[in-house]
């Protein structure tokens, strides 16, 4: 309860003209122009995500001179290193990238370094080694768009450095070779929110093209690009991207290529057979399990178990990761805990701060962004979570206010030793000395943005229950997969009646509503604590409320129900 309603209010013209132009209900274009789909093409491909709608790649700024310096070392026999980020999008775009040019039988290798041993970013001494061991060719994935210094330094060492990354392009860029990043200013890509895992599909893409174009593949099997569309949907979700334009293509043909993956080591990890996996499958069954590996053990062992072809490596695999995320889990939880503690220590001294900024020594900094994301979902401000260790801060930053993140740091610069990332998602490298400084101009620089730190619920529609046909639970289909930007859609029915109200589990409510001649079952799970405390349900039955919703369609033994998902209520 306690939460803002926001209804949303579409243009109608808009909505009726797409509605008209493709044949479609007034509720599914008022839910397309709610994603901001406001003209025909981008309709067409958001209702129609098929593959041949993606950009051409080469519209990527670089593209062209990333290929052919790849394609002279696959001739040459030059050894290449993929380097990649140790999160589950650097995992799956070191996996697509590596996967892709072992198989056409390039000299390749791949490198992720280890978060508590070598820290965020590229590693020098690591690039030395690599080098010293013969590679000439650095291909970075999901890092190296800030790597100015480390660059330079790498002059030195014979080798060309080719980076790919979507992170936030800095005002001086490094002097590598070349940069493929969709963020670069001067780049006509014309859907720049990809993350490392798209931007590698891109590359390989364009790189089969040339090839092609060479008649390369007269002598070696042509890959099939749709196989690395698997890998592409877990990167592209588990990174948070917004599920629109071409991350919707990506992840909805992704999602058709899970069951089916040829990847020993991902079937092996899904652990039970689906005939269709969902972004929430995504989310909270797979990307944990790859991103554990890098939290507090090994990334690399997540690559290996993603390219390992002979199935009697892949149960040891499979146990490290596991064993991984069982430690994930327990530190996550601790580390919770004292954030919390703090966060609300903070609110009782200002309950009206606009921003959390928490530190402690200590804290395991594979599960900081984590801690951070949950803080912003309980609290509803940007927080920075910061671990301390050997005199030297390292944070995660996170935010869901529209607020960005990137810009915010760069007014709080002169705090901070280094830092990079994303408008929602950011990290930073600080002296443990300016974290009161950096405290201070984090909330100036915040006070900038016009923002409501209490929750606000978006809802798409009022309908009635009457409304609640098939029609409607198809229209909700067309707009699957669900993710960032692209919600389940949520509904308001005014003045319902609570028939039947119990509590299960003693944290959800089961309902059934009526309105007119309709009835509904609704769930609310993990309900108002208020409701439980108090025992109020007893007092809401035979009650007229007001609720704010989503849909579900769940069959069982051959017979269709709906279930409304309730998100609040209010008493009419």
């Amino acid at each position: 309860m306690n939460h803002s309603w926001n209804l949303k209010n579409p243009e109608i013209k808009i909505v009726e003209f797409l509605s008209d132009k493709l044949r479609i209900s007034k509720i599914l274009s008022t839910l397309l122009v709610n994603r901001e789909v406001n003209d025909l093409k981008d309709a067409d491909i958001f209702l129609n995500p098929t593959l041949d709608k993606l950009p051409n790649p080469f519209l990527l700024k670089d593209m062209d001179k990333t290929i052919d310096r790849l394609i002279d070392s696959i001739e040459s026999g030059e050894k290449i290193v993929i380097y990649g980020d140790f999160d589950c999008d650097g995992v799956t775009s070191t996996t697509i990238l590596f996967s892709f040019l072992r198989s056409i039988e390039a000299n390749v290798e791949f490198y992720i370094p280890e978060r508590i041993e070598e820290g965020y970013g590229i590693n020098f001494k690591s690039i030395k080694n690599l080098a010293d061991s013969g590679a000439r060719l650095i291909v970075s994935t999901d890092c190296g768009i800030s790597e100015n210094e480390l660059v330079e330094r790498c002059k030195e060492l014979d080798l060309d450095f080719l980076i790919t990354d979507h992170h936030t392009v800095p005002d001086i860029k490094p002097d590598s070779f070349s940069i493929v990043n969709p963020k670069q200013r001067d780049c006509s890509y014309p859907f720049k929110e990809i993350c490392a895992a798209g931007v590698a599909f891109n590359l390989i893409m364009a790189l089969r093209r040339k090839l092609r174009e060479k008649g390369y593949f007269e002598f070696v099997q042509e890959p099939n690009l749709a196989r690395y569309l698997d890998l592409v949907a877990i990167g592209t979700v588990a990174d948070s991207m917004p599920i629109l334009g071409v991350n919707r293509i990506f992840v909805q043909n992704g999602l058709l290529e899970i069951p089916k993956t040829h990847r020993l080591g991902l079937h092996a990890l899904l652990k039970k057979d689906k005939s269709a996996y969902t972004t929430r499958d995504v989310s909270f069954e797979i990307a944990p399990k790859i991103n554990a590996t890098g939290r507090v053990g090994k990334a690399s062992n997540a690559v290996k178990l993603l390219i390992e072809d002979d199935e009697s490596k892949i149960d040891s695999l499979l146990a490290i990761i596991d064993e991984d995320n069982k430690k994930r889990r327990f530190i996550q939880d601790q580390v919770t805990s004292e954030a919390l503690v703090q966060a609300e220590a903070c609110l009782r001294e200002n309950p009206e701060i606009n921003s959390l900024v928490l530190s402690s020594t200590g804290w395991h900094p594979g599960v900081i962004g984590i801690v951070a994301s949950k803080m912003v979902d309980k609290f509803h401000r940007p927080c920075a979570v910061i671990t301390l260790n050997d005199q030297i801060g390292k944070g995660s930053l996170r935010t869901n206010n529209g607020i960005n993140l990137f810009e915010v740091l760069k007014k709080c610069e002169s705090s901070l030793t280094q830092f990079g990332g994303h408008a929602g998602a950011a990290g930073i490298t600080i002296n443990p000395n300016n974290i009161e400084n950096f405290r201070n101009l984090f909330k100036t620089s915040i006070d900038d943005y016009d923002y409501d730190i209490s929750e606000s619920i978006d809802i798409d529609a009022e309908i009635n229950f009457s409304d609640i046909d098939q029609e409607l639970i198809d229209d909700i289909h067309r707009i699957e997969p669900f993710g960032k930007e692209n919600e389940s859609p949520l509904f308001l029915t005014n003045n319902v009646q609570i028939k039947n109200i119990k509590i299960l589990k003693e944290k959800h409510l089961e309902m059934m509503l009526t309105a007119g001649s309709d009835n509904r079952r609704a769930i609310w799970f993990n309900c108002d604590a208020n409701i439980l405390n108090n025992q109020k349900e007893r007092t809401l039955a035979d009650k007229n409320v007001n609720i704010v919703y989503s849909i579900q369609k769940d069959t069982y033994n051959g017979n269709t129900n709906i279930t409304l998902i309730i998100r609040d209520l209010t008493e009419a």
